[in-house]
């Protein structure tokens, strides 16, 4: 049992990266816990807080869960199969940041950012790869999600 981690710092956010293979347990230290997202693309996992009952959240690919309660607590997640799982944090455990997975066109506002978790998706003609982001303008997107996954988020 094996999982690799991957991290990348942004501008006002970072977004991690696990991959790892089934039965993984991995646990996470409360200053560390900063995602608010949790994004599974691959396979299915449990997460929760160690020794309390009804703390677990179940994810089966494809995924999206808000995770802010579980934020400055200590977590464990345990892998149900092989998976590729991605969070989205905050650089600031004051600051909450809103989110929605984009399906279909829609017009952008400079507080977006968006995020490619999965696929090959075009958006505004430029075709998107794994853990590509950008702060957006106010002005139309043109999407075609081609089996991608991607993220919108704002600070609230």
């Amino acid at each position: 049992m094996s999982v690799n981690r991957y991290f990348k710092k942004c501008l006002d956010f970072s977004i991690c990266c696990s991959i790892g293979d089934e039965g993984v347990v991995h646990a996470e230290h409360e200053r560390e816990r900063s995602t608010m997202y949790q994004i599974m693309v691959k396979g299915s996992g449990k997460i929760g807080i160690p020794f309390e009952n009804n703390s677990v959240e179940i994810a089966k690919a494809p995924a999206f869960v808000d995770m802010k309660k579980y934020m400055g607590k200590h977590t464990v997640f345990q892998s149900d199969e092989s998976f590729m799982m991605y969070g989205f944090n905050t650089l600031d455990k004051n600051q909450m940041w809103d989110a929605k997975l984009v399906t279909e066109s829609f017009q952008g506002n400079d507080s977006y950012r968006l995020v490619c978790f999965d696929g090959r998706p075009i958006i505004n003609g430029v075709e998107l790869e794994r853990m590509d982001y950008a702060q957006l303008e106010n002005k139309d997107y043109n999407v075609q999600i081609n089996d991608g996954m991607v993220g919108l988020f704002w600070k609230i």
